[in-house]
């Protein structure tokens, strides 16, 4: 897979269910804001750790619009349906000195325990180890076992789940070189990041500054006529 945004491998999650995965690209804000709109309240909480309803124009320029470098995403597609059913990205937030980034991934509620999170996860994985990534880490609420088990069944011996803010866990996966993830250790940035000493917070100023634009708009206009 080429991070240009022209190539789509077709997936067989099981016998007559495929789905096709690529990288995003900035024509797809109207597939993801309506695959955003067809999720549940909850798998939008778990998503965003705020009550979002909708994305709004410039979130949607900054989760399409990316330089399949420092920040990749992948999409997965309904080939029958064509609509979006899955995303996967991964933010190298530090100096590309420091090879972590953070990982996050939505599946839409149909689509949920098909083996689509791993799949997307897999290839995600591929292209963050072409880019010099060595290891991710995934911020996920206390309560989503769901994405905690997807993480630590994709590299069981090299995972890690540590706790993160109130209510939030952290896992931190250590990303081999070869499609065997069995084989891989944990290296220094895992560790490190165990220990705390490395923090990433990018998906969480996007979460703030999304529950700062709904409290905003929830709040009343003031009347300004005399």
């Amino acid at each position: 897979m080429t991070a240009n945004g022209k190539s789509a491998d077709k997936v067989a999650l099981s016998p007559g269910l495929e789905v096709l995965i690529r990288p995003i690209r900035p024509t797809d804000k109207v597939l993801l804001a309506e695959g955003f709109e067809r999720l549940s309240p909850e798998a939008r909480y778990a998503r965003f750790f705020a009550p979002v309803v909708r994305l709004n124009d410039l979130d949607l320029a900054y989760l399409t619009e990316v330089d399949h470098h420092k920040h990749e995403a992948l999409v997965a597609i309904d080939p029958d349906e064509g609509d979006l059913v899955g995303v996967a990205r991964f933010i190298r937030t530090s100096p590309l000195r420091d090879r972590a980034a953070e990982v996050a991934i939505v599946i839409a509620d149909s689509w949920r325990g098909k083996g689509l999170g791993k799949a997307l996860l897999s290839r995600l994985a591929t292209r963050a180890r072409e880019e010099g990534v060595t290891h991710f880490l995934a911020v996920i609420l206390a309560e989503n076992e769901n994405a905690t088990d997807l993480f630590e069944n994709f590299a069981p011996e090299k995972t890690r789940v540590t706790a993160g803010d109130p209510g939030q866990v952290e896992v931190h996966i250590d990303l081999p070189w070869s499609g065997e993830f069995s084989d891989s250790a944990l290296g220094y940035a895992l560790r490190s990041a165990a220990r705390g000493s490395h923090r990433y917070r990018t998906w969480r100023r996007m979460r703030r500054r999304l529950h700062r634009r709904r409290r905003t708009e929830s709040e009343p206009e003031t009347d300004k006529t005399d």
